[in-house]
């Protein structure tokens, strides 16, 4: 018998959806039930008058699961869920994530459990990560988003919380630069501490692009031009908040990108223009030069007006490219692929044996 995996995260937008629909297609792929589980969900969204969280909704469709929506994320924190915690009402959300993880589970060799962003995140509800984990007595792979040596301390730091619940760590978005420190020095460093190494995937650009349309939508921006181009596909974002020299080498630098810039920096945004660059957020709902205006038209590139300043902007972008963008099957086959070959997929299949 396997125990179910929870897929925690050394931080927020670690690519823990990613990794969960990759391991349920892969498994699927090997002849075992996989279920889908997420315990507590964020993005609050009504689907026919039923309170779902988002990202779970997405992926029960993409695995055509059969549970019930509520089941398969039983608590969604919106804002009356913080008004009864913060009002002293009665919040028993470990036993409905019980009780949904009990039907979920039925009939399956395991459930992937996707997490919050991060084990602590829950706390007050009780039903953090490391709260999760060890009522539902389950086995956790860290999903690890490079970040250089302090990713060893957090590491660490989740292996004292979780002890004998964490089975190891999957290293993700790793640049093809470091990929050589993380499989041997890192590695072998957690090894050492008594933490296994299940893989690593390197940074892929197709799993994080979003259209235009999409900066658009989630922004609640509108099109100054170059609203024919909304299908275009970008991977990234830069901040223009420096002055148009450094901009230009900065901006050199990274294709594919939309670049967030002050409405009233014409400098800097007409360097981005001149550099590979799929759109511009020009915010705090400023209209640009003819002259800008007429280069953007030039080079294709939409301008994208929005009321909020630069800083919320770049928020609201980091939030959409952390979230799984899959729509495509494409897609959906390339994560089964990496994951196939980049994981060990018989050694976690191994520890999972009960």
């Amino acid at each position: 018998m396997l125990k179910s995996l929870y897929i925690a995260s050394t931080q927020g937008s670690g690519g823990k959806t990613t990794i969960a629909v990759g391991l349920c297609v892969a498994l699927r792929r090997r002849g075992l039930v996989a279920g889908y589980f997420k315990p507590v969900g964020t993005l609050a969204s009504e689907f026919g008058g039923v309170l779902l969280d988002e990202d779970a909704a997405f992926v029960s469709e993409l695995l055509q699961l059969d549970d019930a929506p509520t089941d398969i994320c039983p608590v969604v924190l919106d804002e009356d869920a913080l008004h009864d915690v913060l009002s002293g009402s009665e919040v028993d959300a470990m036993s409905r994530v019980e009780a949904a993880y009990a039907r979920v589970s039925k009939g399956k060799d395991l459930v992937i459990c996707e997490g919050l962003g991060e084990i602590w995140q829950g706390r007050f509800l009780r039903t953090s990560g490391s709260e999760v984990v060890a009522q539902l007595d389950l086995r956790t792979l860290l999903v690890a988003k490079f970040a250089g040596a302090r990713l060893l301390d957090d590491i660490m730091y989740v292996k004292d919380a979780l002890k004998d619940h964490l089975l190891g760590v999957l290293f993700n978005m790793v640049p093809e630069s470091r990929l050589g420190l993380v499989q041997d020095q890192y590695a072998s460093f957690l090894e050492k501490s008594g933490v296994a190494t299940y893989g690593a995937l390197t940074s892929n650009a197709r799993l994080s692009a979003v259209s235009v349309a999409e900066v658009v939508q989630e922004l609640g921006g509108t099109y100054i031009c170059g609203e024919r181009y909304a299908e275009k596909l970008v991977e990234t974002y830069m901040i223009g908040a420096m002055s148009p020299e450094h901009a230009l080498r900065y901006f050199q630098l990274t294709p594919n990108k939309v670049v967030i810039v002050g409405g009233d920096r014409a400098e800097i945004i007409l360097t981005a223009l001149d550099t590979p660059t799929v759109a511009i957020v020009l915010t705090g709902n400023f209209v640009p030069s003819a002259a800008v205006l007429e280069r953007a038209e030039e080079r294709g590139v939409p301008l994208i007006s929005v009321a909020s300043d630069t800083v919320t902007a770049a928020d609201d972008l980091r939030r959409l490219f952390g979230r799984l963008r899959v729509k495509e099957r494409a897609k959906i086959d390339l994560i089964a692929e990496l994951i196939e070959s980049s994981v060990d997929l018989d050694r976690l299949v191994a520890d999972l044996q009960a």
